[in-house]
């Protein structure tokens, strides 16, 4: 019943906004100088609700995952780098749930610590979570071509999940977009068969406010949207068992 897409990519590439932008709220604290570093998982509710996840030793040296419910405003102080640097307060994750239609048919999205080297504390817990997601997106913004860890990052994805797609971020802010993502799709070549959506997440929110069809459009999330409730949400029958056979292999 729950289809998981992990969001992946190097700092402040625009991961946590993407994910704003999908559902339509600030479920993902964001700023300048704010980082996250918790895992945060956004899923359907009935009603606005966040969780946290920790992990603590039994007498029998055994360990239990304790969730934790806390309330909305207070996540960012659990799962950004600004209110818990470096994980200092050892949580495995975060849990949010909205009443949000793009996430009422099972589709849970994963916000990921950032991936500085792919021998890092962070990425190897990023890239453990990759086996079992139904399908990962790698953000990287428009700022640069792909830089050496990310295309090592899309590679290391495509070894472990059938399901990989890359997100052109914050297209708004830089004029020249067009040929980074030219040159991004020349990097994509050499790698493997996977799409890239170009977007912008502070048009979507804008369109989201003023309710402007053709603002939403000219962010690029429709088709973003579209894959995820066509290649994703509707065909994780398929994907789960496309999983298997690639593990398998």
């Amino acid at each position: 019943p729950e289809v998981r897409v992990d969001i992946v990519g190097e700092f402040k590439q625009g991961k946590s906004k993407l994910i704003n932008a999908l559902v339509n709220a600030p479920v993902c604290p964001i700023d300048d100088d704010v980082a996250t570093s918790v895992p945060t998982a956004v899923g359907y509710g009935e009603a606005p609700a966040a969780t946290i996840l920790t992990r603590s030793e039994t007498h029998g040296g055994k360990s239990e995952i304790q969730r934790q419910p806390i309330r909305f405003e207070e996540l960012a102080q659990y799962v950004s780098e600004l209110g818990n640097p470096g994980n200092e307060r050892h949580l495995v994750s975060a849990e949010v749930v909205l009443p949000r239609e793009i996430l009422r048919g099972g589709l849970r999205l994963v916000d990921s610590p950032g991936i500085g080297s792919l021998d890092s504390s962070s990425a190897l817990t990023t890239l453990s979570a990759l086996s079992s997601a139904h399908a990962v997106l790698m953000v990287s913004d428009a700022s640069q071509e792909y830089t050496e860890p990310e295309v090592q990052l899309l590679k290391h994805a495509m070894r472990i999940s059938p399901n990989v797609a890359a997100v052109l971020a914050k297209t708004d802010l830089y004029p020249d977009w067009r040929t980074i993502e030219g040159i991004d799709k020349g990097h994509l070549e050499g790698i493997g068969e996977l799409p890239l959506f170009a977007v912008s997440s502070d048009l979507r929110l804008l369109a989201a406010s003023e309710q402007d069809r053709e603002l939403n459009n000219e962010s690029g999330f429709p088709d973003l949207v579209s894959h995820l409730r066509l290649d994703v949400l509707r065909r994780a029958e398929v994907i789960n068992t496309r999983s298997a056979v690639h593990d398998l292999v």
